[in-house]
């Protein structure tokens, strides 16, 4: 990749790491799956009215927010709310770029060269050893739960890998991808959070919510979703995943 697109994959990969701070303290008054419903809807609004409308056909923005909203996030939230250190959490979700290399070579015929393969297995000792020291310290049942969250994030870049490759010209607007993915999967969290979690779990924010709340809220919506994500759409529709 060109440097500025290197210097933007570590901009992401710092704010990420970053906002695993706000996913912990956020937690605290918000269950896992009304803070993820309010994550992604804090994202699509007012995102959505500024975009136009969707360069891509829903089936393909529900199944991503599936994966990355449903699987990846609200998954991740529930191992953190099981006591998985936020710290390690943000480590161990980087199996992912195991998972995404493997659907690519799978699906799309990209090729792993040397290199890559070489910081994979150096990777993967230092994954194992911190894996069995967990399943020692009682959280192991959380550990396994990030790796699943990890293959949904892999998951959802395959298919935001697929709908550039099959747009006309090869290109999605990043922002206009996030915002009506994010808009997408506001329902189905919504209706898990209604069935699995107390009955005001949604309306915890509005009810209980301090500034530092939403300010924590702002920052998974605002600098993790649509800066984040919508940087990382952007670099995976123009480099091999």
């Amino acid at each position: 990749m060109p440097l500025r697109d290197n210097l933007l994959a570590l901009a992401i990969a710092t704010v990420w790491g970053l906002t695993f701070v706000s996913i912990k303290a956020a937690l605290v008054s918000v269950p896992p799956f009304a803070l993820a419903a309010w994550r992604f809807g804090m994202a699509a609004l007012p995102l959505v009215f500024f975009v136009g409308r969707s360069e891509v056909a829903w089936r393909w923005l529900v199944l991503y927010a599936l994966f990355i909203a449903v699987g990846q996030f609200a998954v991740m939230f529930i191992a953190m709310n099981l006591g998985m250190p936020a710290g390690l959490m943000s480590l161990v979700i980087q199996t992912q770029v195991f998972f995404t290399i493997g659907l690519a070579v799978a699906l799309f015929g990209e090729s792993v060269g040397r290199t890559q393969i070489i910081g994979a297995l150096i990777a993967s000792v230092g994954l194992v050893v911190i894996g069995i020291s967990k399943l020692q310290g009682g959280v192991g049942g959380a550990f396994l739960l990030v790796l699943l969250a990890a293959f949904f994030w892999a998951a959802g870049n395959t298919v935001a890998k697929h709908v550039a490759r099959i747009a006309p010209g090869g290109r999605v607007h990043p922002m206009n991808f996030i915002a009506w993915s994010s808009l997408a999967a506001v329902p189905a969290l919504v209706v898990i959070s209604l069935v699995l979690e107390p009955r005001d779990a949604l309306l915890s924010p509005l009810r209980a919510g301090s500034a530092a709340l939403w300010g924590h809220l702002a920052v998974l919506a605002y600098a993790a979703q649509v800066f984040g994500y919508g940087l990382w759409s952007y670099l995976l529709t123009r480099h091999p995943a």
